[in-house]
């Protein structure tokens, strides 16, 4: 008795939401205005597919769950933001970095710079001597495949692994400075902004090597949010001229159009696709995929254990003989979907129709707790707030919903918690050792704090 949609135009239709969150919020790095792009991305993608893919074959429980669900995390945002206090814009702050000890930031990024190199140099060590020497593809390749196959093979000592951990949580003060500097208005500090550059280039390098986009993308991401926090605090206000978003468009384009090379890069093997395909594949897919997984079950399954699809990653920390099956290849004619299917099929395995509102409610509350106390920015752009690179860890993860439970995977796991922690202890040691004393904030500003 299921109903077949008109194809994806009902989606697209659907994505009237991030209307309504741009509207509400004003600030594109609100968590309904992240979600509802990345949802309203990829439908767009799969409707430029939308004949070579049998766009016309979706159901209309299909259509309603992924509108509807995306719909939904925007209104509980919307509630949630009289729960938690949002700071207002209401006068431009000044964005300069005279509160930086510069001698003791120097040394501590020559510090951090050494740290990074000497465990890229030994992680590479250690993926030679266990594949070979081969080329910087091949080795991610076999690096990649070592830890799809769970064979394990490649054993990184424990204090290289630190290394790179030191490393990507080092480079959340590393983008905020470098946004900090490109928006101010005084272009000194020379030696420090060559610092950072290179340690940010480190930190592309060890994300590389895991052989996944997604610490780059991540990286991506942490600056977007930076930057906004930064730029909307120096401007006062929320207005964007059109000018600025067709910047931002012809970023976008650029980027897309690297896809390609980046997958090249990190030692995906796309020699015979285009690189359009591979971006299809990647964002819009997703949506088709869900659909599929839907008439092939009618049913949710039943999980062995509790939101075992959902919490996998935590799972797999706390019991390391979990297992749990990947997500089938999809195929329609001789286009390859991938296997993954946006974040509503674990929720909708794991909990059914309920589980997927459900679900979308606990985010938008995570998500809205952070984003509410990293608004502080918006009044002290340059000083430096934990909550701003909290908000950013979990930012990607809001973003990519269109592509896995990319919310529960990263974030619910003991690992993000961990991460978490050693950002308050960044902050509290810039804050200690490397920054002037801060103008003491108002009540209300330390009540947001």
């Amino acid at each position: 008795d299921r109903l077949r949609s008109r194809g994806l135009g009902d989606v697209y239709k659907r994505q009237i939401n991030i209307w309504i969150a741009y509207r509400y919020f004003s600030c594109l790095m609100a968590p309904p205005v992240l979600m509802g792009g990345g949802m309203l991305a990829a439908s767009l993608m799969a409707t430029s597919y939308y004949n070579e893919w049998e766009m016309d074959t979706m159901l209309g429980e299909s259509v309603c769950l992924l509108g509807g669900g995306t719909f939904f995390f925007t209104i509980c945002c919307i509630l949630f933001s009289y729960v938690f206090c949002i700071s207002r814009l209401n006068r431009s702050a000044k964005v300069e970095l005279d509160f930086l000890k510069q001698a003791r930031m120097e040394t501590f990024y020559v510090f951090s710079i050494i740290v990074a190199l000497v465990g890229v140099v030994l992680k590479l060590y250690y993926m030679v001597a266990q594949f070979g020497a081969l080329g910087w593809a091949e080795l991610i390749v076999a690096k990649r495949m070592d830890d799809w196959n769970g064979d394990d093979l490649l054993q990184i000592p424990f204090y290289v692994r630190q290394m790179g951990s030191y490393t990507s949580i080092v480079a959340y003060l590393t983008v905020w400075l470098l946004v900090i500097m490109s928006i101010s208005e005084k272009k000194n500090r020379r030696i420090l902004r060559i610092l950072l550059i290179v340690h940010l280039m480190f930190t592309f390098v060890d994300g590389m090597l895991s052989g996944s986009k997604a610490p780059i993308l991540g990286i991506i991401m942490l600056f977007a949010v930076s930057f906004f926090f930064v730029f909307y605090a120096k401007r006062g206000n929320f207005n964007l001229s059109r000018k600025f978003f067709v910047r931002g468009l012809v970023v976008l384009v650029v980027l897309a159009s690297l896809f390609r090379g980046l997958s090249m890069v990190i030692g995906r093997n796309v020699s015979e696709r285009s690189n359009w395909d591979l971006l299809a594949e990647y964002c819009g897919a997703e949506i088709k995929n869900f659909d599929l997984y839907l008439q092939q079950n009618s049913k949710r399954r039943n999980s062995a254990i509790w939101g075992e699809n959902t919490f996998h990653s935590f799972y797999s920390e706390i019991n390391p003989n979990f297992e749990r099956e990947n997500g089938e290849f999809q195929y329609v004619g001789d286009y390859i979907l991938g296997n993954v299917y946006t974040q509503f099929r674990p929720f909708h395995e794991d909990f059914g129709i309920v589980g997927i509102f459900t679900m979308c409610f606990f985010i938008a509350f995570i998500s809205m707790f952070f984003y509410s106390r990293s608004t502080c920015a918006f009044i002290e752009p340059t000083k430096i707030n934990v909550y701003v690179f909290i908000y950013a860890s979990i930012a990607m993860s809001i973003f990519m919903s269109f592509f896995s439970s990319r919310f529960t995977e990263s974030i619910c796991r003991m690992g993000w918690i961990r991460s978490s922690i050693y950002l308050v202890v960044l902050v509290w040691f810039v804050k200690h050792y490397f920054c002037l004393l801060y103008t003491s904030p108002s009540p209300r500003d330390r009540s947001l704090s």
